[in-house]
């Protein structure tokens, strides 16, 4: 009987190790999910920040210019630390958003971890307009957020062909 309840001991503890290998400890997951919500808020600034271009011709000094009370946008703030994201203008049409990240983006090297939905290298552009499968000179939808360990900077510029300011209503002025 004492072999018995040993042997399903022993089961449940070597099924409990394998599970944080394949798995991963619930630390590892728990920074993994706060990159993940990193990314998700950089992507969300990012299309921010093009509206803002798109309605009034010029980027935007800094983050809190985001802030639309009617729309009810706040811009986000990491969620572990709760400091504001870094932007910088780099030029008319180019900026930089900077955050800090605790594991890389590629896990995929790691024993358990598959590669994460937000790590392939596209461009932020649309597909053509016949939906035709890419072709030379032809973008896809979302860019890369690829990141490792620590302070990362995704630059973006703007194509102002792909994305102009859109005129203004000169009856309402």
């Amino acid at each position: 009987m004492k072999i018995f309840i040993y042997s399903v001991i022993g089961i449940v503890a070597v099924s409990i190790i394998a599970g944080f290998f394949i798995v991963g400890s619930p630390l590892e997951e728990r920074k993994r999910r706060f990159d993940d919500e990193r990314v998700g808020h950089l992507q969300t600034l990012q299309w921010q920040i093009l509206n803002y271009w798109q309605n009034k011709g010029r980027l935007p000094e800094n983050l809190a210019m985001l802030r639309d009370d009617i729309a009810g946008f706040i811009p986000p703030q990491d969620p572990e630390t709760g400091a504001e994201y870094e932007y910088e203008v780099k030029g008319e049409t180019t900026f930089a958003l900077c955050a800090t990240f605790n594991l890389p983006s590629d896990l995929s090297q790691t024993p358990g971890h598959a590669k994460t939905p937000y790590a392939k290298p596209i461009t932020p552009v649309p597909l053509s307009s016949d939906s035709s499968p890419l072709g030379a000179g032809e973008r896809l939808e979302n860019p890369p957020w690829d990141h490792g360990v620590g302070r990362t900077c995704f630059e973006r510029t703007i194509d102002k062909e792909l994305y102009p300011v859109r005129p203004r209503d000169k009856t309402g002025d």
